[in-house]
């Protein structure tokens, strides 16, 4: 199932749902995909901790979503319901504003992946759908960006207010991610996972199985009831797994406070931006020698010699040194786990999303272990558990719990299981129903490689950004005096070439379009697209590379920003389509010698290197035109730019390794308020970004703040909000505003 997947992923635009049980290794696989897949891929969660799990971001950030409720319609503005905040396509478009470098990322999403998807509500995924095809500009489901969604909608369930649902329930049927419009617009090819790793008890397999399902039965409650213990207290090998989070905090504060031992605090060492709200544990740890403890993470090191879910006694302790002792018997010293609060970004050489590292959280992946909550447990397994689900709230935690345990030995119950504790949500259940037959996912594997393979060719040579852009250009220089007036005649022959080529991919396209409807060989295409190649790349690289000269002439000059950022736009769609070409022409020689679309198999360093090749023909045309350029600049004006730009980039580069203020001024001996000024002046030219400096709970609530102040007056906004925010922070907000609009 594993190989199918991983063609699905990589070789077609299907979008799919991975399912599976509770531990049939969704994790594990997530991991070997975003490992693989040569497609560039953004994963999302729903919630900061499991967005971290992932190793992703929240949707919320990644797609400028306001926390609020999403109906799909258009009226004119947003609804407001009992203090409830509804937006719409209309209003929603206002959180749209962004920099070109979010705008890039989204512009170049191939993969989306979506994980703990039970908890993605149906009016979020529209809003997400609404986003991607506003900003891509195409208006096919998810603007075209292929989507995984990965978990089990049989445990934790999506949350949902009651005054919102009174709304909500207007246009949807219900708030599972399925129930969105898109979705139920656009089916999903539903794939289940169903060898399980985690148990290997036939007859406790069965027992989950029909708790999942709903459907228990006598025979497996009275089959249950030799475990019901009401009275029984946990030994030191037992965790208890309950309903809510006072519960568990009640026992653990209990157990370690009967402890004598000297209590030791660890404090987590965290560096630049990492909110509080994507703690993956406390900030604090408060340990004692005796206390129980389970891992949160596996162990890294080539020993492996715990996992997460792996439970232990604290055997000793100093200021820089935890023992434990592991359940059976062997002392391992523990050291401290790296957590990395990331972001993406595209890389400028390759074109490629890359991870940005904002922050790290840095602690002991420990957790006391007498007592740990339904939800907490998610992801962890347990050799014995005492499960209190006297007071299970949500569809899924009592089946989420009892999958926690890996065989039937370890458990105990502490009161008897009841029907409503093992309710679960009969929709989910019928949705269950639309699983892919193995035939079914090989044929989608079969058909959704042609296809791909057909789209991609396709889209090499559909070049109308390319005219538009280059259309738009032209038009710029209508009543321009300055010093862009002087390529007025290199423009006009330039969108005169690509008018040509243009009209020339335009007819190729529609003969690819007429052998695509017909019973063609590949051999044949791929004889044509090479010949496609070689006759568009040279003319393309040439226009990309004049594109680049023009740049290096005006980089220095003053008042051409404009000019700069057209040029831009020109340079990021003419690599984009060099960068296709490239990377097509690779995937179909892997067709033809029938190895896999997998990354290991892709050469990412072709575009990166005609770039280079580019930059550095670039740099001797312009060290050529040298007396030019100095005989139309004022050397003050080169110079007193010069150092403008050192300081700024000697703050870029502190700011880079410390995100520290402070730290900053103290090193280069200057007051917070210069450096505060360089940030700004950094942000202006988008050489960093207002998050990596303001908190996103701040930019949210200044963003509410601007939107709502008319003449946006700094002094009318910090009495406003009683001096919250400095006014450094409030320039840079500004500043980061004004850029968006």
């Amino acid at each position: 199932m594993e190989k199918q997947i991983l063609t699905l992923v990589n070789e077609t635009y299907q979008n799919i749902f991975l399912t599976g049980k509770a531990g049939t290794g969704k994790t594990t696989l997530l991991r070997k995909i975003i490992e693989t897949s040569h497609k560039n891929t953004i994963v999302v969660a729903p919630t900061g901790i499991a967005a971290l799990n992932a190793g992703g971001v929240t949707i919320h950030s990644m797609f400028q979503l306001p926390f609020a409720s999403f109906l799909p319609t258009s009226s004119s503005t947003p609804l407001i319901n009992n203090n409830t905040r509804f937006e719409n396509r209309t209003s929603l478009r206002n959180h749209f504003k962004m920099h070109k470098n979010k705008r890039q990322i989204i512009e170049s999403m191939e993969l989306l992946v979506i994980d703990e998807v039970s908890m993605l509500r149906a009016d979020v995924l529209d809003a997400i759908d609404f986003m991607l095809q506003t900003i891509r500009k195409n208006k096919v489901p998810f603007g075209g960006v292929q989507v995984l969604f990965i978990g089990d909608l049989l445990q934790l369930p999506p949350v949902v207010k009651n005054d919102e649902w009174e709304i909500l329930k207007m246009y949807y049927e219900g708030m599972f991610f399925f129930q969105s419009k898109v979705i139920s617009q656009n089916p999903l090819l539903y794939i289940e996972l169903e060898k399980i790793y985690r148990q290997s008890d036939k007859h406790f397999i069965s027992i989950l199985n029909n708790l999942r399902d709903n459907k228990l039965n006598q025979k497996d409650i009275q089959f249950l009831q030799q475990y019901v213990k009401p009275n029984f207290k946990p030994e030191n090998d037992f965790i208890t797994l309950t309903t809510h989070n006072a519960k568990a905090d009640a026992i653990n504060d209990e157990k370690i406070s009967k402890l004598k031992t000297k209590e030791f605090t660890y404090e987590a060492i965290i560096v630049g931006d990492f909110p509080e709200n994507m703690y993956p544990i406390e900030k604090q740890i408060h340990l004692k020698e005796g206390a129980r403890v389970t891992f949160i993470k596996n162990d890294l090191s080539p020993e492996k010699l715990f996992f997460n879910g792996k439970m232990g006694t604290i055997a000793s302790l100093s200021e820089n040194e935890i023992e434990i002792q592991l359940d059976g018997g062997k002392m391992i010293n523990v050291e401290r786990y790296e957590w990395e609060n990331i972001r993406y970004r595209v890389n400028e050489e390759t074109k490629d999303i890359e991870e940005e590292r904002l922050g790290t959280f840095t602690q002991y992946p420990l957790r006391l272990a007498w007592a740990i909550t339904v939800h907490k447990s998610q992801g962890l397994t347990f050799e014995k558990a005492a499960l209190d689900l006297d007071n299970v709230f949500a569809s899924g935690q009592a089946y989420v719990a009892f999958s926690r345990l890996r065989s039937l030995d370890g458990l105990i119950l502490l009161s008897p299981i009841s029907e409503h504790g093992i309710d679960g949500n009969e929709t989910v259940r019928q949705y269950t129903k639309n699983k892919a037959s193995e035939n079914e996912i090989l044929n989608a594997c079969k058909n959704g490689k042609k296809q791909f393979l057909e789209k991609l060719i396709l889209e090499c040579f559909q070049w109308d950004n390319l005219l538009y852009q280059w259309n738009l250009h032209k038009l710029s220089y209508t009543g321009e005096v300055g010093k862009k007036s002087t390529y007025k005649n290199w423009a006009n022959e330039k969108l005169s070439q690509v008018i040509t080529l243009t009209g020339i991919a335009e007819k190729f396209v529609l003969q690819l379009k007429n052998i695509f409807i017909s019973d063609y060989e590949f051999s044949f295409i791929c004889e044509r697209f090479e010949k496609a190649y070689s006759y568009f790349m040279p003319q393309l690289k040439e226009i990309w590379y004049e594109i680049l000269c023009i740049y290096g002439e005006i980089e220095i000059l003053k008042k051409v920003k404009q000019f700069k950022d057209e040029l831009s736009d020109l340079d990021d769609i003419t690599s984009k389509i060099i960068r296709n070409l490239l990377k097509t022409e690779q995937l179909i020689k892997l067709h033809k010698e029938g190895k896999d679309f997998e990354n290991q198999n892709i050469n990412s360093e072709k575009f990166k290197n005609m770039r280079t090749e580019l930059l550095l023909k670039v740099e001797q045309h312009l060290k050529n035109k040298q007396l030019f350029v100095s005989e139309n600049i004022n050397k003050k004006d080169i110079k007193n730019q010069t150092e403008k730009i050192s300081t700024y980039n000697i703050t870029l580069q502190l700011w880079n390794t410390t995100h520290c203020v402070k730290s900053i001024a103290e090193k280069r001996m200057l007051t917070e308020a210069t450096i505060y000024r360089h940030l700004i002046k950094l942000v202006e030219q988008q050489k960093i970004m207002a998050s990596e400096i303001l908190s996103e709970t701040t930019i949210q609530e200044l963003t509410e703040i601007f939107n709502e102040e008319e003449n946006h007056s700094l002094g009318n906004i910090f009495e406003k909000l009683n001096g919250k925010y400095t006014w450094d922070e409030l320039r840079l907000f500004k500043t980061h505003w004004e850029a968006t609009i």
